[in-house]
């Protein structure tokens, strides 16, 4: 009979080894079940990760949708912020300017004329208010400031206005600077330095996207700009020495501020419902990420019973290892684990 026999060298070196690989294993599994998930991912998975790692992408592109959600909706917070702020500065302005029974006061023009020039300067610097680094109301052109100072605008109004001398002429001359369209020599040419053209488009999951529409070039506040300019101008000298017409310019001033106060409203409505679609789209993707998290735990979970079953074979291979270990050299446990 022939006997197989190995040197001490190679006993050793054998038992290194089976060591090595059995603490390895016993590391591998008791970090499966402090986490619940499995270590060795391509075994689970038989090598195929593109289901993994579909979830994986999804949950960082919804992450991300939810990440241009909340941007949005702190954007068109601060829009709205910006409407409540500029109707407090013109709200009962305009109706007391259409309704002022004591317009004849001689020194009462001038008063209010001066009162609409603050408020024209307050509104527009509203207008050219940023959010997050960006100007709020330039559409594309984020980093732009969108108007011109309330000054340059009168500037050119008072220009334009030259040698009139009715209510209506001014009044009309003011509504087509502040109506035409671009390329016309006009507000939009002149004092609007934002992007015109379609609404910008957030997406915010998967299939809602929200339209940041508002701009300064936004008929409502176009026309509230043009009520209060109506008025400004007569602190220009514009129709001296026509107190009647100047009275009836403040009028009609105040008359196209309150109709642009509904406009205002009617804008505000537009960017509540663009709030509301982002709501509904945070709660669409929160939803989402509820079933792709559990998705992607089903595929990495750990079974539990399985890895303690695990634990305990590793457990009998070291009292083994132990035991010819120290059978051989007569070595303690404690020098064995050390």
């Amino acid at each position: 009979m022939t006997l197989n026999s190995i040197g001490d060298q190679a006993r050793a070196y054998a038992l290194q080894t089976a060591s090595t690989r059995t603490r390895t294993t016993l590391a591998t599994l008791t970090e499966e079940l402090a986490t619940g998930q499995v270590a060795d991912l391509g075994q689970r998975l038989d090598g195929n990760t593109r289901a993994l790692n579909e979830i994986k992408n999804r949950i960082a592109m919804t992450h991300q949708l939810s990440q241009n959600g909340r941007e949005a909706d702190i954007r068109l917070q601060a829009v709205q912020d910006m409407f409540d702020g500029i109707r407090a500065e013109t709200r009962d302005l305009g109706i007391a300017l259409a309704t002022d029974p004591f317009l004849g006061d001689p020194l009462l023009p001038d008063t209010r004329a001066s009162d609409v020039a603050n408020a024209l300067d307050a509104v527009v610097r509203r207008l050219n208010g940023m959010n997050s680094s960006r100007y709020l109301m330039a559409g594309e052109a984020a980093d732009t400031v969108p108007l011109s100072s309330p000054a340059a605008m009168l500037d050119r109004l008072e220009v334009l206005t030259a040698g009139l001398t009715t209510a209506a002429d001014v009044a009309q001359v003011i509504s087509d600077w502040f109506d035409a369209p671009a390329g016309a020599g006009s507000f939009l040419d002149e004092a609007y330095h934002g992007t015109l053209g379609p609404a910008q488009r957030v997406a915010v999951s998967d299939t809602i996207a929200v339209e940041m529409a508002t701009t300064a070039a936004s008929p409502a506040i176009r026309d509230l700009l043009k009520g209060l300019a109506t008025t400004a101008i007569v602190a220009r000298g514009v129709l001296d020495g026509a107190p009647d017409q100047r009275r009836q310019l403040l009028a009609l001033g105040g008359n196209v501020m309150v109709s642009a106060d509904t406009a205002v409203l009617g804008e505000m409505g537009r960017v509540g419902q663009a709030q509301q679609t982002v709501e509904r789209a945070l709660v669409v993707n929160g939803a989402s990420l509820t079933t792709l998290e559990r998705g992607r735990g089903d595929l990495l979970r750990a079974d539990p019973m399985e890895t303690t079953a695990a634990l305990t074979e590793v457990q009998y291979q070291l009292e083994a290892i132990y035991a010819v270990t120290a059978r051989l050299s007569k070595l303690r446990l404690t020098e064995f684990l050390r």
